[in-house]
């Protein structure tokens, strides 16, 4: 989790030096044309790829821990050829898709289909992007972390240097050229790591592809996931620019931005390492509940002190982040901020039903999510307008952790330990300490009260990574 973490800091930073050079070269136009780009290569990218990426990790997670455990290796051999060629597969169909499908995705992007063409140049994109990501998944389901930490460096390094160069010579012409070498050169980056650690094997005939059905189930279960998530989230925005603004839905826009990526450093290790661990244990009860506690503890002790510190120091942050224009949303995110710890549980049960290997408990457990998403988020902003959005977020993140804990109990008798809880109520009481301060102190008082709720929770942070030391 620290390599995961680090690595996520810098990816920030480095990401934040491109977006600053793609503004310089590019203007707010070009901007807006490659985000639309972009953003539909990665609408077509993951409705076509059937959640390789996840599904894929499961399939090999297990493969590699039966190789731990017996040392016989064939198994995962079949499983990573198995993933590659439905990885192909899929590869071409969506570059097929993009391309077929040329003139209406210009008409529904940019209204009119004078942009068919650029379309058809960046189909090769779609397919080079679904390779990339069912290497990664073998990646990730055989461990090599050291490896898949300096490949997210490393893609967004070949971002700077494939498309700034381009931005600076051909402006907006350089866009669909620029995406596409990108996708060539993160691709043979992958490839060239992957390769080396598992040689390239396909098997294409009929009667060996179809004993991915398991594995496609649980992927099509994503992708459908993904399109309901993705709708809850422009539902939400469609009801607050419908009963308020667009400067609203920017401001909350930003808000759950700064939560997901800025505060969500730490859970950037999910995907990449505790999924496939958990997928590999998955069936020994003991320990999953023991991988599942270990990896709350973990999240919680670094996470507790960063929101604290986030909160005091918020009147800074959000105008080096954003811009004075912004300042507007400090209360919503300090009001949301008390109530984001409890996503060090959640999170983590969220992977249960995918480790288990079931898409219809995962997409119930979704749906619901979404469900009480749109409610809390709505409700509250037809209640009490834009500060609502804040409690709304908290209202959220409290039935949500009920929720995926009530699936965790009853479908698979695993739940939090009691250190679990008692450190997230206890940490949430001095959140809500440091948010009062913030909101109703000022001076040498208001630094030298937040800096005390600080140390309190550092204090204690420190004490539970002890505690858990003694124990190993």
């Amino acid at each position: 989790m620290a390599l995961f973490s680090s690595v996520q800091g810098l990816n920030i930073l480095l990401n934040l030096i491109r977006t600053k050079l793609v503004a310089l070269f590019l203007g707010p136009a070009g901007v807006g044309l490659s985000s639309i780009y972009n953003e539909t290569k990665e609408l077509i990218h993951e409705s076509t790829n059937m959640g390789m990426d996840q599904s894929g990790v499961r399939e090999v997670s297990v493969a590699y821990e039966h190789w731990k455990q017996t040392g016989e290796r064939e198994r995962m051999d079949d499983s990573i050829m198995l993933v590659r060629s439905w990885v192909v597969i899929f590869a071409l169909f969506g570059a097929a898709v993009c391309a077929l499908f040329s003139y209406p995705l210009s008409s529904m992007t940019f209204g009119n289909t004078e942009h068919w063409w650029g379309y058809v140049l960046l189909s090769p994109a779609v397919g080079l992007a679904t390779i990339t990501c069912g290497e990664m998944a073998i990646l990730k389901a055989t461990r090599q972390l050291k490896v898949i930490a300096s490949l997210s460096s490393i893609s967004i390094i070949i971002g700077i240097c494939t498309s700034i160069p381009l931005y600076y010579l051909y402006g907006m012409k350089g866009i669909i050229p620029a995406l596409l070498l990108f996708g060539w050169c993160q691709m043979l980056t992958v490839l060239a790591f992957s390769y080396r650690k598992v040689p390239l094997r396909l098997k294409l005939n009929r009667v060996f592809l179809s004993i991915g059905k398991p594995m496609l189930l649980l992927g099509g279960a994503l992708v459908l996931q993904g399109m309901i998530q993705h709708g809850t989230k422009l539902g939400i925005r469609s009801f607050i620019n419908t009963h308020g603004s667009l400067e609203h839905v920017g401001l909350f826009v930003a808000t759950t931005t700064i939560i997901s990526t800025y505060l969500g450093i730490f859970a950037s290790s999910l995907h990449t390492d505790f999924y496939p661990r958990l997928s590999g244990i998955f069936c020994d009860k003991t320990k999953r509940a023991l991988t599942v506690t270990s990896q709350i503890d973990v999240i919680q002790i670094f996470t507790a002190p960063l929101i604290a510190t986030f909160i005091l120091g918020i009147h800074i942050i959000i105008p080096l982040l954003l811009s004075n224009e912004f300042n507007a949303l400090i209360p919503i995110l300090s009001i949301a901020l008390v109530s984001c710890l409890t996503r060090s549980i959640q999170q983590p049960m969220a992977f249960m039903p995918l480790a288990a290997n079931e898409p219809k408990i995962y997409l119930l457990a979704d749906i619901l999510d979404c469900t009480i998403m749109f409610t809390s988020y709505t409700l509250c902003y037809s209640l009490w307008g834009l500060i609502g959005l804040g409690y709304g977020i908290c209202i959220y993140n409290i039935l949500n952790v009920l929720w995926y804990m009530g699936v965790a109990k009853i479908r698979y008798s695993t739940l939090p330990n009691r250190r679990n809880i008692w450190f997230m109520l206890l940490q949430t009481t001095i959140l809500f300490a440091t948010y009062m301060v913030s909101t109703h102190l000022g001076g040498i008082l208001y630094w030298l009260a937040g800096g005390i709720t600080i140390i309190c929770s550092s204090t204690i942070s420190y004490y539970l990574f002890s505690t858990i030391k003694k124990e190993e």
